[in-house]
Parts: structure tokens; sequence; C-alpha cells
């Protein structure tokens, strides 16, 4: 019996633990990411430097050294020291680029090429932005983790209220709307009903059923539960579900190239019933919970907001994936662009692409989102158990500058992949550059008049960009592409592992060296489990 008493009391003492926190600034949220996101440019120029030497395994550990490690300390106990671990992640990123063999004439006549499928950047912060969250989870249970990182009560920036917005836009990045840009088939209306309901509801069922389980689980075990993040029954699996289901129906109806026009409307809407219908109050007061309804306010609400920023980031997948819609169709076209410049008597030549291009579109959307936020907060506040609109817009906000960060990276590991490529020249390029030049030639009328050497040029760069590339930097890591080959099952194992440690060990009475390895060691599984099933290739999509 008493020991009956202990575990309520220690329960209770946990759920005190985590709950009733004011958040932090948003600046401070930024600055606790930056240095996640130069160590996607630190861990991709150490390989790109010593890679070609390493075993495969010996890649995963430096990656897992450099990637994952970081998060955690800077999550942690390095939280107050962050602009210097950015100093210093920049500063040793520069010394590996200042050591790889850069053929200095490549630089001034650099050719981008194409990269055909999955965007590297997206990957990059679809895995770092899972992975966050999933140390998050538990790091929240130590007494290491900053009480001003964990999630608010009611108002706020928080790094652990970004979680679920996030995911849920990283996921609407790459949805079947983002990508979908044909005309959408013509049936009857019965079959637009049936195909509206039917599809939606069959790719919802798996989320519900996972998140029955998980309320099931802990009620049966008497796990710890803050109770108003989602609400009593309620929880992260079910939104999804929701979201997932609503959208799929929205889409599946109205067109996703409106997607940015629904979403706007939605959150409107949503913010306008919460202010002016006394709804905020209710969600926010202590009241009873009586039945499904009050007891799953917070859950229940919520969902509007969500599917309202789920549409958001499917109008800014579709901006990222028509961007590269004309290098992924049959005709590759050359994806540099030159502009010609005349300053002061001087002439200039420039060069840019359509990396370059979406970098300056996705900062423009950071700052108009970033103003949106600052105006919703000034006059609605900024809510994550409502995911009211300047929720909404602070997440949009943060994606959007992690993206554009990602992407220039991705420009500059272009760069560093062409300026370090070893290319052999066949015996025969001239006899190619002369077939080549016929071509040009026939396409003149199109370009305008050009010398006999200017043609030359412009062959030889289409046939530099037909031979066989050997760089050994790589765009995006491997474990990225593993946690992202099943982002849903690494959230829900770790989520699994972090039930079974807080189960196992009593977490707020564990030291600081301790609590690190603990966290250290749980990824470290978390990714092993994710690494396998990834290189056996195994699959498992809900």
């Amino acid at each position: 019996m008493e020991s009956l008493r202990d575990k309520e009391r220690y329960r209770l003492e946990q759920e005190a633990f985590v709950s009733n926190h004011g958040g932090t600034t948003s600046q401070e949220v930024v600055h606790v990411i930056l240095p996640n996101v130069c160590g996607v440019l630190l861990t991709i120029t150490t390989l790109g430097l010593y890679g070609k030497y390493l075993h495969r395994n010996v890649k995963i550990v430096i990656e897992f050294v450099l990637t994952v490690i970081p998060c955690v300390f800077c999550c942690t106990v390095l939280s107050e020291y962050v602009s210097n671990i950015c100093v210093i992640m920049i500063i040793l990123s520069f010394i590996n680029i200042m050591l790889m063999r850069i053929k200095v004439h490549a630089l001034t006549n650099c050719i981008l090429r194409p990269i055909k499928g999955k965007r590297p950047f997206v990957t990059n912060f679809r895995a770092l932005s899972n992975i966050i969250t999933t140390i998050c989870i538990l790091a929240v249970d130590f007494r290491i983790f900053p009480r001003k990182f964990a999630k608010t009560e009611v108002f706020g920036y928080s790094l652990m209220d970004t979680g679920v917005g996030i995911f849920i836009l990283a996921n609407a990045l790459v949805a079947p709307e983002a990508r979908d840009f044909g005309s959408p088939p013509k049936v009857g209306f019965f079959g637009t009903l049936s195909r509206n309901l039917k599809n939606p509801l069959k790719s919802s069922l798996p989320l519900l059923l996972l998140g029955l389980g998980r309320f099931v689980a802990i009620e049966f075990l008497g796990y710890q539960r803050h109770i108003t993040e989602y609400g009593v029954h309620w929880n992260f699996f079910i939104t999804l579900a929701f979201v997932k289901l609503f959208t799929r129906t929205i889409t599946s109806t109205i067109s996703s190239r409106y997607s940015l026009l629904s979403g706007i409307w939605i959150l409107a809407m949503h913010e306008y019933i919460l202010t002016n219908n006394g709804l905020k109050e209710w969600i926010l007061s202590n009241e009873p919970r009586i039945d499904f309804i009050t007891a799953n306010r917070e859950g229940l609400m919520s969902i509007p907001g969500y599917v309202g920023l789920y549409l958001i980031g499917v109008a800014v997948g579709r901006l990222i994936h028509s961007t590269y819609l004309n290098l992924n169709s049959s005709t590759t076209l050359n994806p540099r662009k030159n502009v010609h410049i005349k300053i002061f008597g001087y002439d200039l030549d420039a060069s840019y692409n359509e990396s370059m291009i979406l970098c300056v579109k996705l900062s423009l959307i950071a700052a108009q989102a970033c103003a949106a936020t600052l105006f919703c907060d000034k006059y609605f506040r900024v809510s994550r158990r409502l995911a009211n609109a300047g929720y909404c817009a602070w997440i949009l906000t943060l994606s959007t500058m992690m993206l554009t960060l990602l992407l220039l990276i991705e420009v500059v590991t272009d760069i560093l992949i062409y300026a370090t490529s070893d290319y052999k020249i066949i015996d025969n390029t001239n006899d190619k550059i002369t077939e080549k030049m016929g071509e040009v030639k026939h396409r003149k009328h199109k370009a305008g008049f050009k010398t006999k050497r200017e043609n030359k040029q412009d062959a030889k760069q289409e046939i530099l960009q037909e031979l066989p590339v050997e760089s050994p930097i790589k765009r995006t890591l491997e474990i990225f592409e593993a946690v992202n080959y099943n982002g849903l099952i690494f959230f829900l194992s770790c989520n699994l592992l972090t039930g079974v440690i807080n189960l196992l060990i009593s977490t707020l009475y564990v030291g600081k060296n301790t609590s690190l390895q603990i966290i250290i060691l749980y990824m470290a599984v978390n990714i092993l489990f994710i690494l396998i099933l990834y290189r056996c290739q195994i699959q498992v999509k809900l």
C-alpha cells in the first residue's frame, strides 16, 4: 500500500513538474535551433573531407556525434551557450572547406546540376525537426531540461510548443496534394462524394488506433499526463488523424492550388470564433471536465488551427515542387541563368539557379509570416493550446526560416560538389563538343547570335553536365534519410522508449551526468532501430 502511495505521489509530482510554464521569447527558441542547422553544414563538410577514408558505419557515428549529440546539449545543459556553439560550428565548417581540394577555376564557371526526385533541404528539415522533438519528449522529464522550453500553459513561445506544429507542416510539404499539378479527374457527384469520404477515413484509421492504444496504455499503467495539452482522452495521434481526415476531404473537393487561400480563411474564421464567442475563455478555463467534449476541449477546438496550418504547408510545398518541376520532367533544362550587369563602366557577370531563387522566396515568406506573428501576438496572443492564428503564423515563420537556411546550405554544398568533383574528360570529348556545336547553332534563333567560341563553350558545358560526377560530398545524411524513411515509426518508437524509461527510472531524481547519458543512449537506440529498417528497406506507412 505504501508503495502505491509513493508511486501516486511521484506521478503527481512529475505532472506538476511539466505543467504551468510560461515559456520564453521567440528569439530564444530560434537561437536554440540554429546550432542544429549549423551542425548539418559541419557534418556535410566533415564527411566531404574525410568520408572517402572511412567505413560506412564510422560515418554514421560521425553523423550522430555532430548532429544528434549537439541537439541534446543545446536543449539541456548548454542552452545558454548556443551562440558560441554556432560560431564554433561555422568556423570548423569553414576550415573543412579550406582543406578541401577545391579547384579555383571551377568556382569561376560553376555549373549547378539539377537534382531529380526528393529535395535534400526538405529531407534535412523534416528529419532535424523530428530529432529535436524526440529529444525534447524525454528530456523534459529531467531537471537538466530548462523549464522555459517546456510547453506553455496558456500563451507564449517555447521550444516544445513547436513540435506538433512543425510536424504537421513538415508532412504537408511532401503530401500528395503538394505535388499534384495535373488536372483533377472528372467524375460524377456520387463518385466524388464516395472518394471524399472513403479515402480519408481509410488513411486516418491507423492513426486513430494508435491514439486509442496510447490512451489505453496510459490508463492501464497509471502513467503521468499533462491534461491541458490535449485533454483527458485526446493525444497527438488523434489530432494527426483528424487533421489528415479533414485536409484530405478538403483538398479532394477543392483544388490544392487554392490551399493557401483555404488555409488563411480557416485560420481567420478559427480566430474570429475563438475571440468573439467566449470560446477562448472556456477552453483556457478550469471548468470541470464532465463529458467527452469538456474533457477534451483543447484537442477538439485546436483541430481547425492545425487544418489551416496544414493547408498553408501544402501551399509552401507546392511552391517548392513547382520551382523544380521542369527539372524533373523528361526535358532537362539548363538550371543555370546568367545576368550581365554594368556598374560604373565595369561589366559584371552573375549566375543563379532555381535553388537560389527559391531561397529568396522562402526568406520573403518567413518575413511576411514574422510580421503576421507580431500582429497576432499583439492583438490575439500566441497559444499552442488553441492552435490559433498567432501560433500557426509562428510555426510558419520558424519553419520557413529553417527551410531557407537549409536550402542555403544545399546551395553551398552544390558549389562544393562541383568544385571538388573529379571530371574525367575522355579522349573523344572534342568530337562530342563538335557534335554539340551543331545542336547549339540550330538553337541560335532562340538565344540570339553567338560567336563560334561562345558556341563551343556552351557545348562544352552541356557535355560536362552529362559526364559522371565523383565527389565525396553528399547533400544529405544517412541518419536523416533513415528518419524520413519511417518518420512516424521513429516518433512512435521514441514515445514507447520514453514511456519505458519513465516507468523504470525516477527521472526527477537523476543527476546531470546520468541524465545526459540516458538521453544520448535513448537517441542512439532509436537511431539504430530506424537505421536498420532503412538499410533493410523496410518501410511502414501509416
